[in-house]
This record gives structure tokens, C-alpha cells and sequence, in this order.
């Protein structure tokens, strides 16, 4: 099956890492990975290394789809529509973007493919695909959100289409599969939602309808046209509703934690400091400025933890040029610094700020140490961070704060200590607890929390869309009758 992303292998970020594992461990030679590279669309095999050139997209589209992206679709799918901002053109290279894709992969591949459609980028490429025989399934990395203001339905519902001519659409939470289902019911009348089967289905009934009118020249009495609907075959083509939360390699990320040593001296630590670590970039989603506040509130209220905790942030700027996120990079740096300012002690500092990223090699012995880790995003996809986390904590248990707003907290909040980066006390309030945790305790969660992900690795998650992509496509009469009786 061939993988399509906005990034290729190798990228930063735990999603083309993780998927690319997956993707090169297929028992075939005949697949590719097509992805945007130096503003080309490229493509590799897992045979061959080099990156293959198919064509050079213009940089007015690049640069429109970008700012479609991250100025507009990203906050909304985020349930933050005060950081949307919508332009018309811009949507316009987005829908250019995705048909360039199409246009190409279709005319290189040349056969019917089947195809694993990596996020919003490029959602609106399985219709596009599907148009000439290819047969898709999308994992949508982010939320999706709970609602949409009325001027922006439109534009959404553009997305929501695209992804519905997939056979699957993968969501890493229950909530935002509903979501989806609850946006299509309320703004797209001519899908239907099978609620037992976890289907959402087109059916063309109402279009043949409108075309018996338009024959009949609207003479045609509802007495007559009810028989005649009866015998219209309705015409459907089912898109199975995923919830498949993406996994990591466990043992990859055990092994490198037990193999390696924290580079303390990178983030500013000496050996045996006590830290909170945090890694993130800069964006609004993910509460950073909450954070630091929560730091500061700490330091105010408890004078034992000046100068023998320090609170290790790994936080590089995120999509650089858009507005929003370099004023959001900028407010953080500027009280990150205030806050080390005010409460600076014998040349220590609470917080240690480091903007360039680690390799999984530097982060995994750093995972393995931290006294704690703080996750507290307003709103994320997953987080696979967390994650991470857990798996490097087989032999020296840590404590886990997870904001619910994660979509991870589904999966193992329940052992974690909520921290909600809008309740600020309550926050710092875990902090502590987590800081002077009995050992048997900590123990008990990370042992509870290691179970879970151990029973959803990386290989699960891959393997369902793969058993997707093999099935019959469903169409005809079966999901409509199924529908019905729902």
C-alpha cells in the first residue's frame, strides 16, 4: 500500500518516523511513499533510498496550501476559531496542491493502487484518487472538532467530502470520530450514517429524485412518484469509521532509553538535578504559555522547590512566517525569560529552554530520568510524547501529567495526574504531588500505563488499515438496508 504525506521518512515528529517503520516492513517490493520535498513532489521505495523527482509545484501553491493549513485549518480542528483566519485564495492553492498530487501520482502509477492518505494536508486527495480507480484510506492526525461556526461550514464540508470518498477514515479517539459523524449529519444531507456499523454512506436517491422531478416537470403528484422512488436502486459507497489510536515501537524506544545516556549538560542540568521535562514546539494547541504560568504559580507558592527543581522545556518554533505562531513564540521566550529572571537563585534557574530538537537516541535516556513529565496541550491529536515517556520507564518509574485535552488521555489518563492547562492550581497542585510520590505508587501507574500502549504498538495500528485496504468495497444495498434498520 502506498503511503502519500505532506512530509517524507525521515521527518521530524513521531508520525513519519513511526509510519515509516511500518510502511518499509511491507512484503512487497511495489509501493511507494509520495510526499512534498524542496517544493516537489517526490517519491521513494523501501528497495531505494534516493528520493525520485516527479515535479516541481509552484511556490505561489506551496505557499498558499501552508498558510490554508496552519492560518485556517488547524485552529479550527482545533475548537480554537479565535487563531482562524480564512482567505479565499489560499483555499484555492490548497485544492490546487491536492490535485497536483492526484494528477501525477495517478499518471505515474498508471495502474490502480491502493493508497494509506497521511492527514489534512492532503485531504481531499482520496476523492481525487478515487476518480481514476484508486482506492484510499485517510488517518486524520488531529481532532476533529466539536464545532463549526456557520461561516466556515462550507469550507469544511469541502474536507469532509474529500475524506468520504476514502474506504476507511482513521481517528485516534472515539470523540473525534463522533464528531466527524455528528458534523456530516448536521451539514452534508446527502450521506447517511450507519450508527451500528460505524458507516457513513452516500446514497444517490435523492439525486434521482430531482431528476424524476425535473423529467416529470414537477407534474408528477407524490401518489405517483412514491412508486417510482421504490423502484430506484439506491447506490451507496460505504467509508468505514476507524478508531485506531496511533502506537509507537515500545521495544525501539526501551532499548534506546537502557542504551544511551541523558545529555544533561545539553539542557542545562548537572547530574542527580531533579527535572520536569516537557518537549513541544511553540503553538498555541499545545499550552505552553499556560505552562510557564503554572511554573511561575509553583515558584510563588512553594519556596522548598527554588533551586532544586528545574523544569526542562525542549520547545522549538513552530510553522516559522505564520504570524500567529511567531508572535505565540515570541510571548513564550519573553516570559520564560522573565520568570527565570524573577526567580534566578546561586545561578540556577527554573527553567531550562532548549530550542534545538534531540534524536530519539538523546531523548529516550532523558525520558528515563525525568523525575516527571508534563504534557499539557489545550487540544492535541494524540501526543505521542507521552507515550515515548512510558516506554522508556521499564526499570526507574516516572509520573505522567496528562492535560485531558490530549487525545492520549483516552488511552492512558486514567493513570496519569490530570493537568488541565487552563486550571492553573490544580496544575501546580499535581506538580508537587508528583514530586514527592512514593516510589510504590509511581510504580503502580507507569506499570498500568506501559500495559496499555504495550497492547497497542505501532504494528496494530498499521495493520488495521492495511486489513481495510484489503476488503471488498462495500457497495449497494447492504449498508442502505443496514442504515434503515439502525
Amino acid at each position: 500500500m502506498d503511503v502519500v504525506s505532506y512530509r517524507g521518512p525521515g521527518a521530524a515528529g513521531g508520525v513519519s518516523s513511526g509510519l515509516e517503520t511500518a510502511w518499509r516492513g511491507q512484503q512487497t517490493a511495489d509501493v511507494s511513499w509520495w510526499f512534498l520535498g524542496e517544493n516537489a513532489l517526490k517519491y521513494l521505495t523501501p528497495s531505494n533510498s534516493d528520493r525520485k523527482f516527479v515535479t516541481q509545484l509552484d511556490d505561489s501553491v506551496v505557499t498558499g496550501h501552508y498558510a490554508y493549513c496552519n492560518e485556517f485549518i488547524w485552529p479550527l480542528m482545533h475548537d480554537l476559531p479565535e487563531y482562524a483566519s480564512y482567505n479565499p485564495e489560499n483555499r484555492k492553492q490548497y485544492k490546487r496542491f491536492n490535485s497536483t498530487f492526484a494528477q501525477y501520482i495517478n499518471f505515474e502509477r498508471a495502474t490502480k493502487k491502493r493508497y494509506f492518505v497521511q492527514d489534512y494536508q492532503l485531504a481531499l486527495l482520496p476523492r481525487l484518487l478515487g476518480m481514476q480507480g484508486g482506492r484510499s484510506n485517510i488517518f486524520w492526525h488531529i481532532p476533529w472538532p466539536k464545532n463549526v461556526k456557520e461561516e466556515y461550514v462550507e469550507a469544511i464540508s469541502e474536507i469532509a467530502r474529500g475524506m468520504l470518498s476514502a474506504e476507511s477514515i482513521g481517528f485516534h479517539t472515539s470523540e473525534y470520530a463522533q464528531n466527524f459523524m455528528a458534523f456530516v449529519r448536521k451539514n452534508l444531507s446527502d450521506f447517511n450514517i450507519n450508527t451500528r456499523t460505524q458507516s457513513v454512506y452516500k446514497t444517490q436517491t435523492a439525486m434521482a429524485q430531482r431528476e424524476l422531478e425535473m423529467v416529470a416537470g414537477g407534474e408528477l403528484s407524490s401518489y405517483v412518484m412514491r412508486p417510482l422512488l421504490k423502484q430506484l436502486a439506491p447506490i451507496s459507497a460505504s467509508t468505514k469509521i476507524v478508531v485506531q489510536p496511533l502506537g509507537i515501537d515500545n521495544e525501539r524506544w526501551n532499548e534506546l532509553a537502557k542504551e544511551g545516556t541523558a545529555p544533561l549538560s545539553k539542557v542545562g542540568l548537572k547530574d542527580g538535578e531533579k527535572f520536569v521535562l516537557s518537549v513541544d514546539r511553540a503553538d498555541y494547541t499545545k499550552a505552553v504559555l499556560d505552562r510557564l504560568k503554572i511554573i511561575d504559580l509553583l515558584m510563588e507558592q512553594n519556596e522548598e522547590l527554588r533551586g532544586d527543581v528545574s523544569f526542562v522545556q525542549i520547545c522549538g518554533r513552530s510553522r516559522a512566517g505564520v504570524a500567529v505562531f511567531d508572535k505565540y513564540w515570541d510571548d513564550c521566550r519573553a516570559l520564560a525569560d522573565s520568570i527565570n529572571e524573577r526567580w534566578a537563585k546561586d545561578g540556577w534557574t527554573p527553567i531550562r529552554w532548549v530550542e534545538e530538537g534531540l534524536s530519539p537516541a538523546e531523548l529516550a535516556p532523558l525520558y528515563a530520568v525525568a523525575d516527571a513529565m508534563l504534557v499539557n496541550p489545550v487540544r492535541d491529536g494524540l501526543n505521542l510524547t507521552a507515550k515515548e515517556f512510558v516506554a522508556c520507564r521499564s526499570s526507574n518509574p516516572g509520573v505522567l501529567l496528562l492535560s485531558p485535552g490530549a487525545g492520549a488521555w483516552h488511552e492512558i489518563g486514567q493513570h496519569a495526574l490530570a493537568a488541565n492547562p487552563t486550571k492553573h492550581q490544580a496544575t501546580a497542585d499535581a506538580i508537587v504531588r508528583a514530586l514527592k510520590m512514593s516510589r510504590a505508587e509511581k510504580f503502580e501507574r507507569t506499570t498500568m500505563m506501559r500495559r496499555k500502549i504495550e497492547r497497542n504498538p505501532l504494528t496494530m495500528w498499521w495493520k488495521q488499515f492495511v486489513h481495510q485496504s484489503s476488503q471488498p468495497h462495500k457497495v449497494g444495498g447492504v449498508q442502505e438496508r443496514a442504515a434503515k434498520s439502525a
